[in-house]
């Protein structure tokens, strides 16, 4: 994992810990300067922004099948997107930052 401090997606995903931030070649800058492609994404972003909110724990009928399965794939990579979602909820983005930079610390 790396150090990220940027915006976060509607899925919950912190950057710092996803594949394609972290890997050597052409990585992802992260969702704060990688907006174009955050926004584009049909399974959160644009659901989210059809229902005028901003993460996935602030649907009525979350979670939904297609989060849990996303959520599902994406354990291998050591994040729980469901937890994310929980812990966005209950601490806020910034605490949620603080949260995951700690355990890059670590």
């Amino acid at each position: 994992m790396k150090r990220y401090s940027g915006r976060i997606p509607a899925c919950g995903v912190f950057c710092g810990g996803c594949p394609t931030y972290i890997r050597e070649k052409n990585p992802c800058p992260g969702a704060d300067i990688n907006r174009k492609r955050c926004e584009k994404c049909k399974t959160f972003h644009l659901c989210c922004s059809e229902k005028g909110i901003t993460y996935c724990y602030q649907c009525s009928i979350f979670p939904c099948a297609k989060f849990k399965a996303f959520s599902k794939r994406w354990l291998k990579y050591g994040q729980d997107f469901i937890k994310n979602q929980e812990l966005l909820k209950t601490v806020g983005e910034k605490d949620f930052l603080t949260y995951y930079n700690l355990k890059v610390d670590e």
